[in-house]
């Protein structure tokens, strides 16, 4: 009795906390944000340009918001002339394109008078929410005011971050849902119980509360940004790893008939589980990219508070409901799969190698993008008004590229303007009718998409020709040459310091340099498998034949972190079972006793990521499909099969 009112001291003591963080802290949501600079740092080139045009060039200060008006039929020059003085008379920021004669409107209505466009700026510096506001404002005035016969899209940079606001407007409440749906189900399927069911569920809601409140009060009072993808992302992790931690301790419970003795066997997992996920998400903290800067401290936080929840508050909760009755005798598949991975580590290790080595290949081959259009919905109306664009007139128009030049000699300025009309690339080189006394800027149109390989190449090309002459480069496209170069620094670097780092905790754990080099070696071949094939799967059924630059960094980040969980369960069982059996007999039992708790936790985990695959943007479809694909590989291949396989190998080769 006195045992259990321990136990609910505890329960008690986080539900006080629950209420007073509730009660004066803000939730995450509240002070959720965006990364400023595009999430580039304010030394990197395309900023500094940026930085530049708002000095010198006042009038061009705000983010673009392009208004495509379309017919099926050609527009008459009464019917253009009548949308844009209507356009003009409503907002200031637009250019008088009305009083351009018709002839020399080519750069803004189509040649067969179906499309043209109105360039509107969002004066400021708007964050997201901000942004979508005013798109969403100016949408239901134009509705107003425009003819009912014309069809309407909006993008550009605006109309782009305005729909994304809009696709994930409601995410976090479907995701949040289906994740503690599919999660009831699963258990529901394990233990047979509602109330075992429940369990872990009020568990992590617990959490989730706290969590929510810490991660508000850091956004309030510190300057770290907390983004709303982190948010979306460390939902799902603590649900899933609440659930994992509550399937682990039970089942000890069930083994050892005492909460106090299950939660000595268990804590060792849990800490060092809790701490290779806390060190993966840890090394994002030395990115130069923003977003990937960004995801460090909610995550940190969120494990931290998992952590002292999988040591107090889920035993706590199993313990005050009746003790379960002991546990039986292992299913026969797992003593089975154990005997084979020992008995035959060759045969098993060989083609598991071979089926893993394939995936990894085919790593090799991905093509990524940096067009966070082609990752939305094709009905989209920033998607759409790209498309129209395109058709009309050049895909460049969505995104134009500013060229500064820090002089006013004509000649100079006449010899650069040469250099970049002769590119094969630019469609069009336009004059700016803002002046400044130190600068001359003027805009280029680019035949490509602007967010587009080619695209990117050719601008790369053009600052890096022109650096020497005192030109800055300004604009969506060069911002994602940008990203792409600190993308590529943030990927190695992070990845090579989380495998290491990582590396040494397992090493201290297992005591062994053999064992943690083996199964970072069988988790990091798990990775690349995982997002190999899960590329493949899409480029063969759905199409798409390049992906996100950050699927890579973010798949390994909680692949490699959540994947290396179960080795840890293993190797913790392990260095159990030695204290009774030889080394083979000892990895067979513990593949045997861990088998039933980290396929049921592996299955939940898997299935609470590929509820992204029920979101609206590629992106995350991707990345939760890459991840529960290499859950999966990991709980059903490389934990019970290869690790095993390989530790057999290795012990015999050292003649034990």
């Amino acid at each position: 009795m006195k045992n259990k009112r321990n136990w609910l001291v505890i329960i008690v003591s986080w539900l006080i906390v629950l209420g007073l963080l509730s009660f004066f802290a803000p939730s995450s949501k509240e002070v959720a944000s965006t990364s400023k600079n595009s999430g580039l740092p304010e030394t990197s080139l395309s900023i500094q340009a940026d930085k530049v045009i708002k000095e010198n060039f006042s009038s061009n200060e705000g983010i673009p918001l392009i208004i495509v008006f379309e017919k099926y039929k050609a527009n008459t020059e009464e019917e253009i002339q009548s949308v844009l003085e209507l356009m003009e008379q409503n907002y200031t920021s637009i250019t008088k394109f009305s009083k351009i004669p018709l002839e020399q409107r080519g750069s803004f209505v189509s040649e067969d008078k179906k499309t043209f466009f109105v360039p509107l700026i969002l004066e400021g510096e708007l964050e997201s929410k901000e942004i979508h506001k005013k798109v969403e404002e100016i949408k239901s005035n134009v509705s107003h005011i425009i003819p009912s016969d014309f069809n309407i899209y909006y993008t550009g940079p605006a109309g782009i971050a305005s729909d994304t606001i809009e696709l994930f407007s409601e995410a976090d409440v479907v995701l949040l849902l289906a994740t503690v749906a599919i999660i009831f189900i699963l258990l529901i399927i394990i233990y047979r119980s509602f109330i075992l069911a429940i369990i872990p569920l009020i568990g992590a809601g617990i959490v989730y509360g706290v969590v929510d409140r810490i991660i508000g009060l850091t956004g309030k009072f510190t300057s770290i940004t907390i983004e709303s993808q982190a948010l979306s992302i460390m939902t799902i992790l603590l649900f899933a790893v609440i659930t994992d931690y509550s399937l682990l301790v039970y089942a000890r419970y069930k083994e050892e008939q005492d909460m106090k003795i299950a939660l000595t066997k268990t804590k060792e997992t849990i800490l060092y589980s809790g701490g290779t996920i806390l060190v993966g998400v840890a090394t994002l903290a030395f990115a130069l990219y923003e977003p990937y800067r960004n995801f460090a401290p909610v995550f940190a936080i969120a494990i931290v508070i998992m952590l002292i929840a999988g040591l107090t508050l889920l035993p706590a909760l199993f313990a005050v409901v009746k003790t379960p009755k002991k546990g039986e005798k292992t299913t026969k598949i797992w003593e089975n799969v154990g005997y084979i991975s020992t008995s035959k580590p060759w045969k098993v290790a060989i083609p598991i190698l071979l089926l893993l080595g394939i995936g990894t290949w085919h790593v090799t081959t991905i093509s990524y993008s940096y067009d966070l259009l082609a990752s939305f919905p094709e009905e989209l109306s920033s998607r759409e008004g790209f498309a129209k664009l395109g058709d009309a007139f050049s895909a460049g128009e969505i995104a134009p590229t500013t060229i500064l030049i820090k002089s006013k000699d004509e000649n100079t300025i006449a010899n650069i303007r040469e250099k970049i009309e002769g590119r094969p690339l630019i469609n069009e080189v336009r004059p700016s009718p803002s002046k400044s006394d130190l600068y001359t800027q003027f805009s280029i149109i680019l035949k490509a998409n602007p967010y587009s390989m080619e695209a990117l190449n050719e601008v790369e090309t053009i600052r890096a020709e022109l650096k020497d002459s005192q030109v800055l480069v300004s604009g969506e496209t060069v911002k994602q040459v940008d990203i792409r170069e600190i993308n590529n620094r943030d990927t190695l670097l992070v990845m090579g310091l989380m495998t290491l780092l990582i590396g040494l905790i397992l090493v201290f754990q297992s005591r062994s340099i053999r064992a943690s080099l083996l199964m970072i070696f069988s988790i990091l071949l798990s990775f690349g498998a995982a997002l190999g094939f899960s590329t493949w799967i899409f480029e063969l059924f759905y199409g798409y034949m390049s992906f996100s630059y950050r699927i890579p960094l973010y798949t390994f980040v909680f692949l490699v972190a959540l994947g290396v969980d179960y080795s840890i369960m293993l190797m913790s069982r392990l260095k159990e079972e030695r204290k009774q059996y030889d080394e083979r007999m000892a990895i067979a039992k513990a593949v045997e006793k861990t088998g039933g708790v980290i396929s049921s936790a592996g299955l939940i985990l898997a299935a609470t990521f590929a509820v992204l695959i029920s979101q609206p943007v590629i992106e995350l479809k991707l990345f939760g499909f890459a991840v529960a694909v290499g859950v999966l590989l990991d709980t059903f291949i490389v934990r019970p099969l290869l690790l095993p396989a390989l530790l057999t190998i290795t012990t015999k080769n050292r003649g034990k």
